[in-house]
């Protein structure tokens, strides 16, 4: 039997993919979870994982061109009956209400890092589909593959617990999501997906969208104050949003707000950025931050850690990976500086440099922004004045630290008298559950030694 394998939703809500590399060639042996394909999404260059075993038979779409969400990209020969069996089950469309919540027109269930595709431009497929949609509660609420989030035994299971995969944390291989994810939700205080709740949802919004249409006043003729225009929320925007919502509603946020007198090391940062220009490399004082950050967690390992909460634990991480907050045209991204214990200050600078080059052409891959120690967030070089922040944890993390601009600031020396010096405003927010607020300050004065003086960073760091 061939098995035709479409292209799924990435998760981000966009109606078609490059296909980067394939990871196979016709007449190749696979097994399910082998990734079969690199394609390219609004986030990240991701892999797709084979849904079932067998042999590869034909590639429908050649490297380097654009497929379509639903599209057949590659065509599977299945040998075993056992396999055959399951490819039919999981060719058709899957429409059980337990793995999906059933919404009315109307309504919108986005999960993280998802959203619908109801944006595709209007046409007869477009229209039979919304006919469909408001004639049936058996069709899925957005347009994710569940085939792609978990093996058919822990789809099985979540159907069971009545748990929406689409809503749960992946840790397993590929992404996917394991048994043991689907409990960690449900103990964790995720929501069941019952119809029962989807009806009250819908009928809560429905009522909603009523009342501000009743509400709504006669039109009239444009305003001579202004206008406004509306845009549909990117995929990217959406997770970000979510993350944030979520980071606040779990942590426990508590931010410190310091200074440093960073006199010595703009005075560094300048003898030694000839030599790194020299040598084809960009010094900034992230790079310092970067250094001074992994020796302050070396010495509070409650900072380099996560929150088990299912299991009640602290999970301490034996690793240094600083995650870099990185803007760019489609949304914030968070790319690693991993061990960077081992690595020397020229080193750091290089590998950031290259993390934003991959951040603003869309090649970061899921790897590069996993497993994090803490994140920085700096926005000196955008920033007018010096200023200090409330940064917003980078979950499972349990701390951040916001770095300002560096401003001329007029303090008093050892004589008390007026000197102007230059200034770092320091902005560190944790997470109260796990860190207490002596560490946190103890912390940061060691952050500030380090910043002071660099010396001090190299030689006890």
């Amino acid at each position: 039997m061939t098995y035709s394998f479409i292209l799924p939703d990435s998760g981000e809500g966009i109606h078609e993919s490059e296909i980067v590399a394939w990871d196979v060639k016709v007449g190749d042996k696979v097994a399910e979870d082998d990734i079969l394909v690199e394609i390219q999404s609004d986030k990240a260059v991701i892999g797709l994982p084979s849904p079932v075993s067998g042999t590869i038979k034909k590639l429908l779409v050649e490297e380097g061109e654009i497929a379509k969400v639903g599209d057949s990209i590659v065509e599977i020969e299945i040998d075993e009956k056992k396999d055959s069996v399951q490819a039919q089950e999981e060719t058709l469309q899957v429409d059980e209400p337990q793995e999906n919540e059933v919404v009315k027109e109307g309504t919108d269930t986005v999960a993280i890092e998802h959203e619908d595709v109801n944006h595709l431009k209007p046409g007869k497929e477009s229209e039979n589909l919304g006919k469909k949609t408001t004639e049936t509660t058996q069709k899925p609420a957005s347009s994710v593959d569940v085939r792609m989030l978990a093996i058919p035994s822990v789809r099985k299971y979540a159907r069971e617990k009545e748990v929406d995969l689409t809503q749960v944390p992946a840790t397993g291989k590929n992404n996917r999501v394991t048994r043991e994810d689907i409990e960690q939700f449900l103990a964790s205080g995720g929501s069941k997906s019952t119809k029962t709740q989807t009806a009250t949802q819908t009928e809560e919004v429905k009522a909603a969208t009523q009342s501000q249409v009743q509400e709504q006043p006669a039109k009239s003729a444009p305003s001579s104050t202004g206008s406004e225009r509306r845009e549909k929320m990117s995929g990217t925007r959406k997770a970000i949003a979510k993350a944030m919502v979520n980071s606040k509603a779990v942590s426990p946020h508590v931010t410190v707000l310091d200074r440093v007198n960073v006199e010595k090391l703009v005075e560094h940062r300048e003898r030694f950025k000839v030599i790194a220009k020299e040598e084809g490399i960009k010094l900034t004082y992230t790079a310092y931050f970067v250094k001074a950050l992994t020796a302050v967690l070396a010495r509070y390992p409650e900072l380099n850690a996560s929150i088990d909460e299912a299991a009640g634990e602290i999970v301490y991480h034996d690793y240094f990976n600083i995650g870099i907050a990185t803007n760019t045209d489609k949304g914030l991204f968070v790319p690693m500086i991993r061990d960077a214990d081992r690595k020397s200050l020229f080193t750091v600078a290089e590998e950031m440099t290259k993390n934003t080059e991959k951040a603003m052409n869309g090649t970061l891959t899921r790897a590069d922004m996993e497993n994090g120690s803490m994140t920085i967030t700096n926005v000196g070089s955008v920033a007018m004045n010096g200023v200090w922040s409330t940064p917003i944890i980078n979950q499972p993390e349990v701390a951040i630290l916001g770095m300002a601009r560096i401003e001329d600031e007029v303090i008093p020396d050892e004589n008390k008298q007026p000197i102007v010096v230059p200034m770092l405003k320091i902005s560190f927010a944790f997470d109260h559950r796990i860190i207490d607020g002596v560490t946190a300050q103890q912390a940061i004065n060691d952050l500030k030694r380090f910043l002071a003086d660099p010396e001090l960073l190299f030689v006890k760091g």
